[in-house]
């Protein structure tokens, strides 16, 4: 009975997985995302096609572990463009591309204001926090898909 608990743990740990990304990609600390980032500044409308093609989205942030894995691939001087867009006239009235809800926000309070009424997108600035932008302001890249189960071999 032994031999067999013994074989049959030796058996799960050779097949054991670790969640992981595709090469080129960054497993965001404390997450289940991969993260990767294109220091081309482009608009919100093409940011998007640059990460559907590579399967993935635009960043729609749902923690603090998130946040801090994306505002870990931060530029100095530059933002990071969130996959976030404005659906009503109100301040915070942002939804996440995807659909999912934003369930944890970290506006810059002093940043958000909408102004003119044309900051309908979402960016990330130094200070990890989220500021409004107009959506035709060119801003570094970060796309964001699930991390993968890979196999260890352990």
């Amino acid at each position: 009975m032994v031999a067999k608990i013994l074989l049959l743990s030796a058996a799960i740990a050779a097949v054991a997985a670790e969640l992981g990304c595709e090469d080129g990609w960054t497993l965001g600390k404390g997450t289940d995302q991969c993260y990767k980032r294109f220091d081309d500044l482009t608009d919100y409308n093409r940011a998007e096609v640059v990460c559907k093609e590579l399967g993935a989205e635009l960043p729609n942030i749902h923690s603090e572990a998130e946040n801090a894995a994306i505002h870990a691939l931060d530029v100095p001087n530059q933002r990071l463009r969130l996959g976030a867009t404005r659906f009503g006239s109100g301040k915070y009235d942002f939804k996440w591309s995807n659909g999912s809800p934003m369930d944890f926000t970290k506006f810059d309070d002093a940043s958000m204001g909408n102004s003119y009424g044309y900051e309908n997108c979402l960016d990330m600035a130094e200070v990890d926090r989220w500021n409004d932008v107009r959506c035709d302001m060119p801003e570094i890249i970060v796309c964001q898909k699930k991390g993968s189960h890979i196999s260890t071999g352990k």
